[in-house]
Formats: structure tokens, sequence, C-alpha cells
């Protein structure tokens, strides 16, 4: 189950990413959503007991083409849908343990967060700062 969260979390990502460069509006709120990413695949690596899925992306492919504003805004309400199923996903998978876990807690709380930062109900925040050397499935 946490795999599939962490898969999805790279492709809410790139979605963001995308949505980032369409639009002033989802820059400013990917800003504040970036680091809250970046903690919450953290997280999910210290949970997850085999290797992590899909390589969450650092930054747009260098051949990205731009996407038009509307295709930006359905990439964002498609993110606050993730976010919405993680928090789910992630509550059921500390439900299955034989004891709630609360390492679990951590990536519930930022799954509403992330959301939280795209509908601009969360809109502080610290910039991302990454560890040196940054973790390898952060590229």
């Amino acid at each position: 189950m946490i795999l599939t969260v962490w898969d999805g979390l790279a492709a809410a990502r790139l979605a963001g990413l995308y949505a980032a460069a369409a639009s002033p509006r989802w820059r400013a709120r990917q800003r504040h959503a970036e680091a809250v990413e970046f903690d919450l695949a953290v997280l999910l690596a210290r949970n997850c007991t085999v290797a992590t899925g899909l390589a969450i992306p650092a930054r747009l492919p260098g051949a990205a083409v731009a996407w038009p504003v509307e295709r930006a805004d359905a990439a964002v309400a498609a993110v606050v849908s993730f976010c919405g199923t993680a928090e789910a996903v992630l509550r059921r998978a500390g439900e299955l343990t034989p004891v709630w876990e609360d390492s679990l807690l951590g990536p519930v709380a930022l799954a509403r967060w992330l959301a939280d930062c795209w509908t601009g109900r969360h809109t502080g925040g610290c910039p991302l700062r990454l560890p040196v050397p940054p973790p390898p499935w952060w590229r």
C-alpha cells in the first residue's frame, strides 16, 4: 500500500511541476507544496520495506512542453484528489498493522497538508532545502 502512495506522489509531483510552469498561481502554490512533497517522500521511504518505486522528479525534464492553463488546472485537481486517496490509504495501512504505527501518522498529516498547499488553504512554509547529497530517489 505504501509503495502505491509513493508512486502516486511521484506522479503528483510531476503534475505539480507542469502546473507551476503553466501558471503563476500554481507556481506560488508549488513552492509551498515542494517541501511537503519532500518530507512526505522521506517518511514514506522510511516505511517502505522494499525499495522505493518511481523516482520523485526534482524538476521538469529538459524537453518538457508547456501545458495550457486548463490542463494545469486539471492536473492540480488530480493532485488534490490523490492527496485524499493517499490519506485514506495510509490510515488503512496503519489500521492493518497489529499495533498502530505512529510512523504512519506523519505521512497521513502530510498528505492533508499537501492538499492544503495546492488548494490555497496553506500558504506559508519554508522553501525546500535539500540535504547534500540529495537522496537517490529525488531526481
